[in-house]
C-alpha cells in the first residue's frame, strides 16, 4: 500500500535512526513519512504507530516534497530530544 520510495530527487530517505551500536542507550523510534494512493474514509492523512516506528501515511498529491521533507526534520528533531518517546511495555508472561 505505502510507496516508501516515492518523492521528489534529491530528497532524504524515509527512515531515520541509525544504530549507534550502542546497546546501552534507548532505542530511539524510526519516523517515516511514506505517500500512498488512498486511506480509508477519505482521509489524507494516517498516522500509524508501532513498537520502534511512527510512520505517517498521506495521500500522494497533499503534501509537496519540499512540506514532507521539513516535517521528517521536525519530527525526527522531536524524537532525538527526548519530546517524544515510546513507552511500550515488555508483556507479562500470563497475563492478558
Amino acid at each position: 500500500m505505502a510507496d516508501q520510495h516515492a518523492g521528489a530527487e534529491g530528497e532524504e530517505p524515509e527512515g531515520g535512526q541509525a544504530d549507534t551500536g550502542d546497546s546501552q542507550a534507548p532505542q530511539q523510534p524510526d519516523v517515516a513519512i511514506e505517500y500512498v494512493d488512498s486511506l480509508p474514509g477519505g482521509r489524507v492523512v494516517l498516522p500509524l504507530e508501532d513498537e520502534g516506528t511512527f510512520t505517517w501515511l498521506v495521500v500522494r498529491g497533499h503534501i509537496s516534497p519540499q512540506a514532507r521533507t521539513e516535517m521528517l526534520n521536525d519530527l525526527r528533531h522531536i524524537v532525538r530530544s527526548g519530546l517524544w518517546t515510546q513507552n511500550w511495555e515488555t508483556p507479562q508472561a500470563g497475563g492478558d
